[in-house]
């Protein structure tokens, strides 16, 4: 069984279909609905599916760029994902604009062949000065990408330098993309050490893309990475991203050949105002019967 965890805070006509791409008796799939939203038709997404089983979070967030409700939304995805008791083979973290890019008997059978393994991304090995700051520093101002909010950071980061603050101390500190697909085992293990990442990354500077990668290089889950190289190829994490075109890029049309090729597993992300057909595509492609 594959448990999948969905962060949604807009698009939910493309957050149904994703639901329905995910269709499957070997599937659960859990859902947080940012707080921000108001009237949203839990049951249109209920009742999208035939065979999966869909639970929303108990507890919602209003989710701000770069702050630790990001983080806080994980949590509440993985205690309801525990919850219920299922011994999961893997949990898989998506954005509520990401697709599958392969079919579900397809994405069973590649984890069954790699099993045990985690696919996580790692931006690099060693981390500069300005990364190391966002964990090290207390950080406050977040929320927005404005000049006012990295003014901030820039000066907490400073101060922080200035009265030898550092949070860190002997802890080895990662990076990466915050989406992945890791073992049942590993995320039970984030679960266990919830106290230690409120008190440790409470207030890092866009944290979710710290915590799981601290984990893992700090436990014997490290020798179990689907990809050793630390070297910001998504491919770890079986995401296609693409970075150079947009943050990230929005797939189109034109682009459904790249996607077909890729050996990723899912891509992210997708806008149906930007370009419906692309979504339309990938799921007749893929998700045949749902």
């Amino acid at each position: 069984m594959h448990a999948y965890m969905i962060i949604a805070h807009n698009q939910f006509e493309l957050l149904e279909k994703l639901v329905k791409s995910l269709d499957d008796n070997r599937n659960d799939i859990y859902i947080h609905i940012d707080a921000k939203v108001k009237n949203f038709d839990f049951d249109r997404i209920k009742n999208a599916v035939k065979f999966s089983s869909v639970y929303f979070t108990d507890k919602r967030y209003a989710i701000k760029w770069a702050s630790f409700d990001m983080v806080k939304a994980e949590y509440a995805l993985l205690e309801k994902v525990f919850e219920n008791g299922n011994g999961y083979d893997y949990v898989h973290l998506l954005s509520g604009v990401d697709l599958p890019i392969k079919s579900n008997d397809y994405i069973h059978s590649f984890f069954e062949k790699n099993n045990g393994k985690e696919f996580v991304h790692f931006t690099h090995k060693a981390l500069n000065k300005h990364e190391l700051d966002r964990v090290k520093a207390y950080h406050f101002a977040m929320g927005r990408r404005n000049y006012l909010n990295r003014f901030f950071t820039y000066l907490e980061s400073k101060l922080a330098n200035i009265f030898k603050i550092n949070r860190i101390k002997n802890l080895e500190v990662q990076k990466g993309s915050q989406w992945f697909s890791i073992t049942g085992d590993f995320a039970q293990y984030i679960f266990s050490h919830k106290d230690f990442v409120f008190k440790q990354f409470k207030h890092t500077y866009i944290p979710d893309e710290f915590f799981v990668q601290t984990l893992l290089i700090n436990s014997e889950f490290k020798n179990n990475l689907y990809m050793l190289g630390y070297d910001d190829n998504h491919e770890a994490c079986a995401r296609l991203i693409d970075w150079k075109r947009g943050n990230p890029y929005v797939w189109r049309v034109e682009d459904f050949e790249e996607i077909k090729n890729s050996p990723c597993i899912f891509a992210r992300k997708f806008d149906l105002d930007v370009d419906k057909k692309i979504v339309e595509k990938i799921i007749l492609t893929y998700c045949k019967g749902h």
